[in-house]
């Protein structure tokens, strides 16, 4: 350092100077040569942070207690030394809750530290050392710490840095601090449910309020509950028959599920968490039948036919159709004769279990039944089955198949008296046809032994009566007619008899003669 100087025009020991400071070395940071003046460091160090200039006052003097001296003030400058290392103005920095969906360039915190030396010393250059994980950069002038890629809560939900300040002269002492930076979860995951589709099987008719299935979804933000609702998109018929509770996920039956109406639905289920990323998922019920229908006999159906009596067995002759709306062997029909089918007249058949063909299975006779009431009963393959009858009538046409029968069947024996009047019937010739209609209408002829047309017959009435010319015994005395009996069917059938006619005088009324029985089909 520098020495200080003073002189004395004294000679000898009055002449001689001394030194030593007086003043400003209170922490003994200098010394001085008290004979040379010479100003030095003491035994404490100097610390320009603390003090960067010292002013001393130096006295020049004879003696300790003369009266003879002299002062003078030094400035001593201390020149900064790299000496002090940065201090942060926090050991920990905190950046609490910053939103996991902060873009890119997000200030996140400031750091600062300070160096006390001057120059290069004092300047800092910041740097993480450690826990960015490539998240986070610092601007290494300012001590910004800003996001650099997109953070993500459910991946990390906090970072603990290390960070350094390093001063910028020889030996670049460092400092150092943490910065903890915690990530604020919000609504930025989509809601997944655990299946991509789900599947269940009922019975139709179960009971209101029964559990079909239950849904579940996940949300890795978990911060809100997940509520769940329909599709507003889903079938209208759908929606009136299932419920979902929108915070359990379970559907349930709300209406009475009927197969024969649909026996397959299709529900879209939406989970929402309040965020912007919902998810949906589909939800496919199937409806399994349950034998709750009967047959029911189609209005086409066979109620009422005619039927020739002379059908062929095996003509078929009625039809019926029946059908069941349940499934499988529940909707499959057969059919049956329960009652009316006397003497098993007729069969019926199934066909493709829809159908009743009903067939002539004896032949019919008109003459002994003229109709049948078949009770048909349509019976599905339920266990147990369920059944519905129906009513057909069967009304058996008339075939002329039955000639007139006439009342005598060995003929007609009558005595006449001789010179009768003209008109008088003598007479009456009676049939009968237990065929009906036309079939039945009975027509009579004299067919043969009457060549001279002595008498005449009513082809309606069967009466025989003489013409206006008396029958003359002397000229005949005996007649044999034979008289036709025919109906109106379509070919005619018809029977003959003889009609013995005896002649004599008035006393001779009533004398019989015998007569053979003729008889033409």
């Amino acid at each position: 350092m520098t020495p200080v100087k003073a002189t004395d025009a004294d000679e000898g020991v009055n002449g001689r100077v001394w030194y030593r400071i007086v003043k400003g070395n209170e922490h003994h940071n200098f010394r001085i040569n008290p004979s040379t003046g010479l100003v030095m460091r003491g035994v404490r160090h100097l610390d320009r942070e603390q003090n960067s200039s010292h002013i001393l006052e130096v006295e020049a003097y004879n003696t300790e207690q003369g009266p003879m001296r002299s002062s003078v003030r030094v400035i001593v400058y201390v020149e900064d030394v790299n000496d002090e290392v940065p201090v942060f103005t926090q050991r920990q920095y905190n950046r609490l809750g910053l939103r996991e969906t902060a873009g890119i360039g997000t200030s996140v915190a400031v750091v600062r530290a300070t160096d006390r030396d001057t120059g290069n010393g004092g300047l800092v250059n910041y740097k993480i050392l450690s826990g960015a994980e490539g998240k986070f950069e610092i601007d290494e002038s300012t001590g910004l710490i800003t996001t650099i890629e997109y953070l993500d809560y459910e991946t990390k939900t906090s970072y603990l840095m290390n960070v350094s300040a390093t001063d910028q002269a020889p030996p670049n002492n460092q400092g150092f601090c943490s910065v903890y930076v915690s990530l604020l979860n919000e609504l930025d995951e989509a809601v997944q449910f655990s299946n991509s589709s789900y599947e269940a099987v009922i019975m139709e008719n179960i009971p209101l309020g029964s559990e079909v299935l239950r849904v579940q979804a996940r949300s890795i933000d978990n911060l809100n509950q997940i509520t769940y609702k329909f599709d507003p998109n889903t079938n209208t018929q759908a929606l009136s028959l299932f419920k979902i509770n929108g915070m359990t996920g379970v559907i349930t039956v709300k209406g009475q599920v009927d197969r024969e109406k649909g026996d397959f639905y299709t529900l879209t289920v939406v989970a929402d968490d309040g965020g912007p990323k919902i998810d949906s998922t589909v939800v496919t019920i199937t409806v399994l039948d349950e034998n709750d229908n009967s047959p029911q006999f189609d209005i086409t159906s066979d109620s009422s036919v005619s039927v020739a009596e002379d059908s062929a067995v095996g003509r078929r002759v009625a039809v019926v159709l029946a059908r069941d709306p349940d499934a499988g062997s529940n909707g499959q029909v057969t059919f049956s004769l329960t009652s009316g089918n006397i003497g098993r007249a007729f069969e019926i058949r199934t066909t493709n279990n829809t159908y009743g063909e009903v067939f002539v299975a004896r032949p019919l006779d008109r003459e002994l039944l003229d109709h049948y009431t078949l009770r048909i009963q349509a019976s599905d393959g339920g266990v147990p089955p369920r059944r519905k009858e129906h009513t057909l009538r069967v009304n058996i046409l008339d075939v002329n198949d039955n000639p007139p029968i006439i009342d005598s069947p060995f003929g007609y024996n009558v005595s006449v008296s001789e010179n009768v009047g003209g008109g008088t019937a003598v007479a009456q010739v009676r049939a009968t046809d237990r065929d009906v209609g036309l079939n039945s209408v009975l027509s009579y002829y004299i067919t043969r032994g009457n060549e001279d047309l002595t008498f005449r017959m009513d082809r309606v009435t069967g009466e025989i009566a003489t013409r206006p010319s008396p029958p003359d015994r002397e000229r005949q005395s005996f007649y044999s007619l034979v008289v036709t009996v025919e109906d109106e069917g379509n070919p005619s059938l018809s029977v003959s008899r003889h009609q013995n006619l005896l002649f004599g005088g008035r006393m001779e009324l009533g004398s019989t003669v015998g007569a053979s029985l003729a008889l033409r089909c």
